[in-house]
């Protein structure tokens, strides 16, 4: 045996060295390629040259190649650079490097963004490598006194690159938003019951499901009626593809028998007198989180509190469409919110369960659930989700695959998100629209997860078509993240090793964020479901609500179906023109003035506005901007207020032509501000009346939520425009002008007289019904 061993070694040898010589390029091979590919650069210079068609070069066209190529040479100069340098590492370091390299880099872009990323990762492993390196050469005790300095000097700078990292993660973040310094939510409460009180119903609570979940107790032996599992394979077909075994694996199904189940709070029937129903059917559905870490528990204090005051409410399990680890098993099919329709799918699915329960005498659930009073509530991905579901109810196909039917029509009374993704999954490409129905979305300032107000884009594409009696509203909460809406995700909206380096300390508290949501979200549910229209205001403006609210800075922004528009924006492109007939635009010095998409912090606002800027430096002459309604005036009804949204854009008010010593410095001074300015109302006779915007509130900067740590090396943006509702009552004019003829409107003026300077983005100005 050893001989033969001995023989196959010598022959593998023999034979790789052959295929080595072989395979090993000559110096004249190497210097052909090389050739070629010094060719092949050069033509392509010459096509720069000569790209517009023509046989003509001009010393400036041979300029502009050399800038292009300058930049290819200098990116190339650094790539070079990079692999020297690499080949002067030891082997063993340069293998460690290598390995930890893309997870650092991975952990730095996700928490810090690109040039964050890169320095938080830079700071890590030179920091490291610098500190037990020369650490361990510090041990050694026959080194040379000059090596030991050097490990002295680089123990020194290692220790300085991790104490600056270090400095970064701990030190108290500074007040981001010193404007709102000494505010507090002061206002008439509406004279209504506390809405996030509970109401006169004991609580009944049950789950239903398959009966056979093998992940989860409450859904198998627990559940109190069994449900019917549905074939989603052809909405979910990732599920399918390659790494859908392992959640097959996990759960013992696939998208062919997804089960229908949830757990329910509802009124408590059982007592004697009490009334037997129906009452308005509530579905909460969770978004993304770990599969193994079950979400649908988290709203039950929404749930109880509901079913206290008359509603069916069921949290939707839908865990099995979350994502896991173990999809890392095929990293090339990670998930990233497509399967949102599904989520939306399965919601009317369930409703189909209800719906069947209801019409089936011999079910406990006959005649329970009123069908005709349905409210969707979604959290993150699942916020969504509820307006796929929305969108898909009076649809008869899949606006993708038409091979699957639909026959829902449900009637959805009223729809609400909380910190909603939005886009993550389109309809024929598109964003999902929404109309003629109750919409009301909810976002906090320090989302560490959902960083955008993504939902603000949903809220501005609901429109109304006259059809139907319907308003949408938004409520931007100061300190709010995005986990504490729900009870089991907690103060940290990513998991290890992420959640290392969000910063919780801002973070308001738990109690505090669910009691917002809690009045929120059943008030809306009054006042949709209910028919109880006189919380509408609560979704106007906070203060309309102070006594039910914890004291923190709330924005509204609100619109509904009965307003008269006179300038949303959306008409045409002719920023002269208002959205009324015979309403016209007309701006005088103004420094900015165009009419433009809103760019989040990585979304899209959905609809145009008109961003408006003045400032002294410009012109010391007084900047204002009028909607003009008409020689004629326009016939106004009694009780009407003007209301409009507003929101600092968070520009410079110089125009980008206009070049001034500190410009960059100034505008961040200026964003700081509050801003305010005069309303003017002029009638068909020319009689004015005044009112400052701070009769209602000062304008405030944006809102900033530094949600991570270190936040100096933050590349992401801290703060967005968040749109405010502002309401003027015509009578307070009148009050300040008693000659004003609010009935004969001729013009509504802004002059931008009591600031200085300023930039802002205004939409929805109308003419509406006064409260």
């Amino acid at each position: 045996m050893g001989g033969a061993a001995k023989t196959v070694r010598l022959w593998l040898k023999a034979t790789t060295g052959w295929l080595g010589r072989v395979f090993t390029p000559s110096a004249t091979a190497w210097s052909a390629a090389a050739l070629a590919l010094f060719i092949l650069w050069g033509l392509l210079a010459l096509s720069f040259l000569f790209s517009d068609g023509s046989d003509r070069l001009t010393w400036e066209m041979a300029l502009g190649v050399v800038g292009i190529y300058g930049v290819m040479a200098l990116a190339s100069g650094v790539l070079l650079l990079l692999v020297w340098l690499l080949a002067l590492l030891k082997p063993r370091y340069r293998v460690a490097l290598l390995l930890s390299l893309p997870p650092m880099l991975l952990l730095g872009l996700f928490t810090w963004g690109a040039m964050g990323g890169s320095i938080a990762a830079l700071l890590t492993l030179i920091g490291l490598s610098l500190l037990f390196g020369s650490g361990a050469a510090l041990t050694q005790r026959k080194a040379p006194r000059a090596r030991r300095i050097g490990a002295v000097v680089f123990l020194a700078v290692g220790v300085g690159m991790l104490g600056l990292l270090a400095y970064g993660l701990v030190k108290a973040p500074a007040d981001p938003n010193p404007a709102l310094a000494g505010y507090h939510l002061r206002g008439a409460t509406l004279a209504l019951a506390d809405p996030a009180k509970p109401g006169p119903y004991l609580v009944r609570t049950f789950t239903y499901g398959s009966g056979t979940d093998r992940r989860r107790p409450e859904y198998a032996g627990g559940v109190l009626f069994r449900s019917a599992p549905v074939d989603g394979s052809k909405l979910d077909v990732k599920w399918t593809g390659p790494g859908g075994w392992v959640r097959t694996q996990y759960w013992g199904f696939g998208p062919k028998n997804f089960p229908v189940q949830g757990r329910v709070w509802m009124p408590d029937t059982r007592r004697v007198g009490a009334p037997q129903g129906p009452f308005p059917l509530v579905l909460i559905v969770h978004g993304n989180h770990g599969m193994e870490s079950f979400s649908d528990p988290g709203y039950a204090y929404l749930g109880v509190l509901l079913a206290s005051q008359g509603f069916i409410v069921v949290s939707v399990d839908e865990n099995f469409l979350n994502s896991s680890v173990a999809d890392f098993v095929n990293p090339f099919a990670i998930r990233g919110g497509e399967e949102n329709s599904v989520r939306g799918w399965l919601l009317l699915e369930h409703l189909a369960q209800w719906r069947a329960w209801s019409q089936d005498p011999r079910h406990p659930m006959f005649g329970k659930a009123d069908m005709n009073r349905i409210a969707l509530i979604g959290h993150s991905r699942g916020g969504e989700a509820v307006a796929t579901a929305n969108a898909f109810n009076d649809l008869s196909h899949d606006p993708d695959d038409a091979t699957l039917a639909f026959n829902y029509h449900f009637k959805l009374g009223a729809v609400a998100a909380i910190a909603p993704v939005d886009g993550q999954h389109k309809l024929r490409d598109w964003p999902t629209p929404m109309k003629d129905t109750n919409y009301f979305v909810i976002q906090g300032s320090m989302d560490g997860d959902m960083t955008s107000f993504m939902g603000a884009s949903q809220y501005s594409r609901a429109s109304f078509s006259g059809a139907a009696r319907a308003f949408k509203a938004s409520v931007y909460v100061t300190g709010a993240n995005h986990g504490q809406f729900n009870t089991t995700w907690g103060r940290y909206d990513s998991g290890l090793p992420f959640r290392l380096f969000l910063d919780p300390r801002p973070i308001m508290q738990p109690a505090a964020q669910r009691q917002i949501a809690a009045v929120y979200l059943s008030a809306f549910l009054q006042a949709t479901l209910l028919g109880k229209d006189g919380y509408r205001p609560l979704f106007e403006d906070a203060r309309n609500g102070a006594a039910w609210l914890p004291d923190d800075f709330l924005i509204n922004n609100y619109a509904d179906s009965d307003t008269q528009w006179l300038a949303n924006y959306q008409e045409d492109l002719d920023p002269g023109t208002g959205s009324a007939p015979g309403v016209t635009l007309n701006g005088q010095n103004l420094s900015i003035w165009r009419e433009t998409y809103i760019r989040l912090k990585f979304a899209q606002l959905g609809v145009p506005v008109a961003v408006l800027g003045w400032d002294d430096r410009v012109s010391p002459r007084k900047a204002s901007y009028e909607i003009d309604l008409g020689a004629s005036g326009l016939k106004v009804a009694q009780n009407t207020d003007l209301v409009f949204s507003a929101a600092n854009a968070g520009v410079s008010s110089l125009p980008d032509r206009f070049d001034l010593k500190g410009k960059a410095s100034d505008a961040k001074a200026d964003a700081r501000r509050p801003l305010d300015w005069s309303i003017v109302l002029t009638d068909a006779k020319g009689a004015e009346a005044r009112l400052p915007l701070s009769h209602d509130q000062l304008l405030y900067p944006q809102i900033k939520g530094e949600t991570r740590r270190f936040g100096a090396i933050d590349g992401a943006a801290t703060s967005e425009v968040v749109l405010r509702r502002y309401r003027f009552p015509l009578k307070d004019f009148v009050a300040a002008n008693p000659q004003l003829d609010p009935h004969s409107l001729r013009s509504i003026r802004f002059d931008f007289d009591r600031s200085p300077r300023g930039a802002i983005a205004l939409n929805d100005v109308g003419l509406a019904t006064a409260q």
